[in-house]
């Protein structure tokens, strides 16, 4: 007759917290990381607002005369405002290097091995955003654009001056006013965000028209 095999002992002390940390470590490294694209708003000019009310917020601060609109005059100084913030030398310019810095510290999500573009993204929430035809930024705001503060470098010199960001901030708005009424409002933009945040469905996925 074959030995009886002896029962497993269950580990204590020591044996036993090991095995349980173990097991949490485990756990936690099996957990789906948060997704960095969630609850992200790149405003027209490229600055992000990470919260699920980033458009809110950011038309909040261009609002600077609290009558619930945006006016082409509060627009522009909004993109002068990111455009100072982005200048940290100060010279009038956002050049290469400051540029750099914006896409790297400043929004790095936009870039393309920003792990919001994977199309194996842990979160399972959807598509991934260039699975709906969207690129960088455009893929968190209103406009086609997938590096705003490259798009308004009308001379293509590698540097971006107020005045150049002033003549793309006239460009911007009229894309977000196509009516022409001279004033934006917080709704219809909302509106906007959530028509280009729908994933296509069937064959209009390779068709989509965007709203801009």
């Amino acid at each position: 007759m074959s030995p009886r095999p002896s029962p497993r002992r269950r580990p204590t002390g020591r044996a036993a917290s090991g095995f349980v940390l173990l097991l949490l470590t485990t756990g936690a490294a099996q957990a789906a990381p948060p997704t960095p694209g969630d609850g992200l708003f790149i405003s027209p000019f490229g600055e992000p607002f990470r919260s699920r009310a980033g458009l809110a917020d950011w038309f909040s601060g261009a609002d600077s005369d609290r009558d619930a609109s945006v006016s082409p005059a509060e627009f522009r100084a909004d993109g002068l405002r990111f455009l100072s913030r982005l200048d940290t030398n100060r010279d009038g310019r956002v050049d290469g290097f400051e540029n750099t810095a914006y896409e790297n510290e400043v929004a790095p999500e936009i870039l393309p091995q920003s792990a919001v573009f994977r199309s194996d993204r842990p979160d399972g929430g959807g598509p991934a955003p260039r699975a709906r035809g969207l690129e960088g930024a455009a893929s968190f705001g209103l406009l086609d654009e997938p590096q705003p503060v490259r798009g308004a470098d009308l001379n293509y010199d590698g540097k971006i001056t107020a005045d150049e960001q002033s003549k793309a901030a006239a460009r911007r708005f009229a894309l977000l006013d196509p009516e022409a009424t001279g004033r934006l409002s917080l709704s219809v933009l909302q509106a906007r965000l959530k028509a280009r945040e729908a994933p296509p469905a069937g064959v209009g996925r390779f068709f989509r028209r965007r709203p801009d």
